[in-house]
């Protein structure tokens, strides 16, 4: 096959799945991989839905940023009680919130994060309502982040759209916008365009991920994070482990969430 033949063919992918408003977007915005992204952000703002994404997603890159004496502030958006193991037959557990709360935090110390919030929202049940837009707005004007982290708006769990949603509206809602976005990983392997090397951090993940013992009673989600963090390094030539994050201008991940 041509290689005019397979750039028609991935372009009119992208056509389909997109829109031509948005293909014109990205070719004016650098969609390129860069393989050493640098995080040397002093103040980050990690929107997790529930008590454990952020650990299991950018556990590496959040370690990395304190570890050179970032500020991060993670806001947990639900309780956190739908992490139940399945063959409970259980969908919501009341009993699981103070326990993965206190999961999360030690998680946290080992992360070094700085602030932990938690919004207690019901786990699955996430709505994109204006107290929960204001409330962000208010959380990122007070903050003031230089980096907001979020689930990717193809993650397929009602949750993750949800805080995509929410983020969109706080976002709008705001004066200034003076903060880069990256989306992570968390249900789907995504389109990455920066790679975090976290080799020096992997077993502090681990450790961290190791923390929320509760949820490993229902998926080995510490193999699934790691081995995705394996192959991140070594099909991009780091010998070692990475993060991977799509990161993009506001307009164009607004118009990407829209027409996903």
């Amino acid at each position: 096959m041509s290689i005019w033949l397979k750039r028609a063919r991935s372009l009119n992918l992208l056509r389909k799945t997109l829109g031509f408003g948005s293909i014109f977007a990205a070719i004016k915005f650098d969609l390129s991989l860069d393989r050493a992204a640098k995080v040397n952000f002093k103040k980050a703002l990690v929107l997790s839905p529930h008590p454990d994404d952020d650990c299991f997603a950018l556990g590496g890159t959040i370690k990395k940023m304190t570890t050179a004496g970032a500020e991060v502030t993670v806001v947990y958006f639900t309780d956190g009680a739908g992490g139940v193991p399945e063959e409970s037959g259980q969908k919501y557990d009341k009993n699981l919130i103070e326990k993965r709360k206190i999961e999360t935090k030690n998680a946290a110390k080992i992360l070094g994060i700085k602030e932990t919030i938690f919004w207690g929202y019901k786990d699955g049940k996430l709505a994109a309502g204006h107290s929960a837009a204001q409330a962000l707005k208010d959380l990122i004007e007070k903050a003031q982040p230089e980096i907001i982290f979020l689930p990717s708006f193809l993650d397929n769990h009602p949750d993750h759209r949800a805080t995509n949603e929410i983020f969109i509206n706080a976002v709008n809602a705001l004066e200034k916008q003076e903060f880069e976005i990256w989306a992570y990983e968390v249900w789907a392997p995504i389109f990455i365009n920066r790679l975090v090397d976290i080799t020096l951090y992997i077993k502090t993940k681990e450790e961290a991920i190791q923390a929320h013992g509760s949820q490993l009673e229902a998926r080995r989600y510490d193999k699934a994070a790691v081995g995705l963090a394996q192959y991140r390094g070594e099909v991009n030539n780091i010998r070692g482990y990475a993060e991977g994050f799509f990161a993009a201008p506001f307009n164009l991940y607004k118009e990407l969430y829209e027409k996903s």
